[in-house]
């Protein structure tokens, strides 16, 4: 086993045994919120997901216990604070790199759409397929998967769509080799 699974490895089992203590806890330390949210810090800047997946899985049983064990107004602040936790591996799970990376041709339709919303954001479905040379519901279906995978985002501007990259797509494109740094596109 490498370095980085013995980390994600143990990251997940420390994860999973500081909720499990919290499980057992009637009030939660504050000591054990600070661990927690370190944790998935560290899992989140690692893109460590399994280590993620067991905090979001855990916090929302541990959020169910809560829910069943207390009254309306007992432990509404315990609630809370976990909620907000869920709510933070949620989103870190969303951010993490998308299997698009892994397999981004960069001669590709999706390469290609991705590069070019990176040097000039705000392109439409019309100004893209004429950019790309290919057909406009080809564009349609390439942005659904783009969005869909969380390296593109798709706003309204009139009647048209505009196409911005993500930080994640940014990511992509870099690790595709296709720019420098994220934010720093050299096409």
């Amino acid at each position: 086993m490498s370095e980085p699974e013995r980390a994600f490895l143990d990251r997940s089992t420390e994860v999973q045994n500081l909720i499990d203590e919290m499980r057992v806890e009637q009030e939660i330390p504050e000591g054990c919120y600070s661990s927690l949210g370190m944790l998935i810090t560290d899992a989140s800047l690692a893109a460590d997901e399994p280590a993620l997946r067991t905090a979001h899985d855990g916090l929302r049983r541990l959020y169910g216990k809560l829910v069943r064990d207390g009254d309306a107004h007992k432990g509404a602040e315990q609630r809370g604070r976990v909620l907000g936790l869920i709510d933070v591996t949620y989103w870190s799970l969303r951010r993490l790199p998308s299997a698009l990376q892994l397999g981004l041709d960069p001669h590709g339709h999706a390469a290609r759409f991705l590069t070019a919303i990176a040097e000039e954001p705000g392109l439409s479905n019309e100004q893209l397929a004429r950019r790309l040379d290919v057909d406009i519901t080809e564009i349609s279906r390439v942005g659904r998967r783009l969005l869909a995978s969380g390296v593109a985002w798709r706003s309204r501007q009139w009647r048209r769509n505009a196409w911005t990259i993500t930080p994640r797509g940014a990511v992509c494109l870099e690790q595709a080799g296709l720019t420098g740094p994220a934010g720093h596109g050299e096409g």
